[in-house]
């Protein structure tokens, strides 16, 4: 969580949201954090939605550079957070306030 390239990810999603902040020292209270993210139903989903697709992933980062000895750069990590976040909002029929489009286009 607090790994360099993993910070960089967070602030990416944090900047666009306007909410700057220092990252929590347990997941616990970065996911009581998270959660309270948004207004609306729909900006509480997206929100959790973004959660999960940065620590899917984070995880697939950590597990291909231990196991198999590889590393992506961090803007392909962005981007493959970027473009999963759009798969699972399409998925999810999330896209009532927050269009990815004009979320990309705020980068």
């Amino acid at each position: 969580m607090h790994y360099n390239v993993t910070a960089q990810v967070w602030a990416l999603f944090t900047s666009i949201a306007n909410e700057y902040w220092t990252m929590h020292e347990h997941t616990s209270d970065l996911l009581s954090c998270w959660i309270k993210k948004g207004g609306s139903k729909s900006q509480k989903r997206w929100w959790r939605t973004v959660l999960a697709c940065i620590w899917w992933i984070i995880w697939k980062e950590r597990n291909q550079r231990i196991f198999e000895g590889k590393e992506c750069t961090i803007q392909k990590i962005k981007w493959k957070v970027i473009t999963t976040l759009g798969f699972w909002c399409k998925e999810q029929d999330i896209e009532e306030e927050f269009q990815l489009v004009d979320f990309i286009g705020s980068l």
